[in-house]
């Protein structure tokens, strides 16, 4: 449970970085796609937009893509051979001064001007990508809630059959007037080790999975393999979140361990009483 635990904490920990990286880069970077119109000179207003975006306040820098942009864009979903004799539009990539962001609704109206222009914002793409996030941000804490939900059922099952098996001892224990809470103190040390041993063993195969996650998961530099050695080795501001996190589990499971045992063994050794 506790190596299952540190799976979902760190994938969580990848989703809400790679989404910020994501929409970071989204919320400084617009498109404008110049469209090919018929009796339309395409590069005088490429030329014509990319004037207007270059003076445009608010607006760092504006780049004309190569013609072959878009359609290396569209290559994954339609092929080489079906762009052939497609007018595919010409693309200039903007990025914006996030402290000081241009008027949109006025670089519109300025583009507008400009025959076949279109303005992308990405605001739909960012949009997009924060439900994501949110949807698997949910489904990971809904995890690390059945997980323990599950140690603790596995742990009621452990000190159930642990009192069973010294019953003999507790009634000896009753019999010299040994109260409750003192016997629940002999047993809570047990707990107390076997809690903080499976935290560390599972924080440690949880380390060692997305160790080895990095390192043969493939040479992508933007892909799950570089993020999992991303958790691992990354800033130390940022390092001592995510390791804060990851051994916060032998601690939750300590917790678990002595709170649930402590409150199963006080139930049945009453009902043993």
């Amino acid at each position: 449970m506790s190596y299952l635990a540190c799976l979902a904490i760190g994938a969580l920990i990848l989703v809400d970085r790679a989404v910020t990286n994501w929409t970071s880069g989204l919320s400084r970077e617009m498109t404008v796609q110049v469209r090919i119109i018929r009796d339309t000179d395409i590069a005088q207003e490429v030329e014509k937009a990319y004037r207007i975006l270059a003076e445009f306040p608010g607006i760092l820098e504006a780049e004309v893509l190569d013609e072959t942009a878009g359609a290396r864009l569209l290559e994954p979903w339609l092929g080489t051979r079906s762009l052939e004799g497609l007018p595919v539009p010409r693309l200039i990539r903007v990025v914006t001064d996030t402290k000081s962001p241009p008027d949109i609704p006025a670089l519109e109206r300025a583009l507008s001007a400009v025959r076949g222009a279109r303005l992308d914002t990405h605001q739909k793409w960012e949009a997009e990508l924060t439900r994501m996030a949110r949807a698997l941000s949910v489904l990971s804490y809904a995890i690390l809630l059945l997980i323990s939900v599950s140690a603790i059922a596995i742990v009621v099952f452990a000190t159930r059959a642990v009192l069973q098996a010294n019953r003999h001892i507790v009634d000896l224990l009753h019999l010299v007037g040994a109260r409750d809470s003192y016997i629940a103190r002999q047993i809570d040390g047990r707990f107390l080790r076997t809690g903080l041993l499976s935290g560390f063993i599972g924080v440690g195969l949880g380390l060692t999975t997305f160790l080895l996650l990095g390192v043969f998961g493939g040479a992508s530099e933007s892909g799950f393999a570089a993020a999992s050695l991303g958790l691992l080795f990354s800033a130390p501001s940022i390092a001592v979140w995510s390791y804060g996190f990851l051994f916060a589990v032998p601690l939750a499971a300590t917790l678990i361990c002595l709170i649930t045992a402590r409150i199963t063994l006080m139930r049945r050794l009453g009902v043993i009483t």
